[in-house]
């Protein structure tokens, strides 16, 4: 006599199934959307500043200096960890902590956790949700993001793409390197933020209160 579970599956395998010979559908629509002839830059500076972020625009190397080192005062930093300059796409933060008086820190995350500001630069920032991409990897420590209390991207309008879907697009194109050589890859949209149960929302508690992007115009748009 057949159990109550064998009954069960047999009219389960005997039910019709309408979609068994059904395709799934092809065409696939973008999460986000811009317009072909949106400005990606003004795109982007909407964006963060949707989510609490700063938008500092640079037109130049000089400009981006003299904000960074307005950025720096304003918040009274006397510690400061960041990815090394190479990464970065602005020359002279090294000297010019070193004139502020500000102390580099490095080493392990105890010591990193003490550092007033964390300075980077980003693989990618994506014009439609106004997210930095960060890669992790020599020289690129992913905690300079994740302890300050205040995080500064040092950017320029060369590494603006539209959506996150153009992203994927790329490392696919490049067999998805950069997953193969970083052991993290962090999407930043705006500074941290959780909510409680009745979703009141709190800022800076599983990563910097603030973030600030220093963006640049590359040489290219100057001439």
């Amino acid at each position: 006599m057949p159990s109550a579970r064998d009954d069960i599956l047999a009219r389960l395998r005997a039910a019709p199934q309408p979609f068994l010979n059904t395709r799934a559908p092809e065409a696939r629509l973008p999460v986000t959307r811009l317009t072909p002839d949106e400005d990606l830059k003004a795109r982007f500076i909407a964006e963060v500043e949707r989510v609490k972020g700063v938008v500092h625009a640079a037109p130049d190397e000089a400009a981006a200096r003299h904000t960074l080192r307005e950025l720096l005062a304003g918040h009274n930093a006397r510690r400061v960890t960041m990815w090394d300059e190479a990464h970065i796409p602005l020359p002279g933060i090294a000297a010019l902590l070193q004139a502020l008086g500000i102390a580099r820190v490095q080493g392990d995350n105890a010591e990193v956790a003490t550092a007033d500001v964390g300075i980077t630069g980003c693989d990618w920032a994506i014009a439609a949700t106004g997210t930095l991409v960060l890669s992790s990897g020599p020289g690129k420590p992913r905690m300079a993001s994740l302890l300050p209390p205040v995080h500064i991207a040092v950017i320029t309008t060369d590494q603006l793409v539209p959506r996150l879907e153009d992203y994927i697009a790329a490392q696919r194109a490049q067999r998805l390197g950069v997953f193969r050589r970083s052991s993290n890859v962090t999407l930043i949209t705006g500074c941290s933020r959780t909510s409680d149960i009745e979703m009141h929302p709190v800022f800076g508690v599983h990563g910097p209160l603030e973030l600030h992007i220093i963006l640049i115009e590359n040489l290219s748009e100057r001439r």
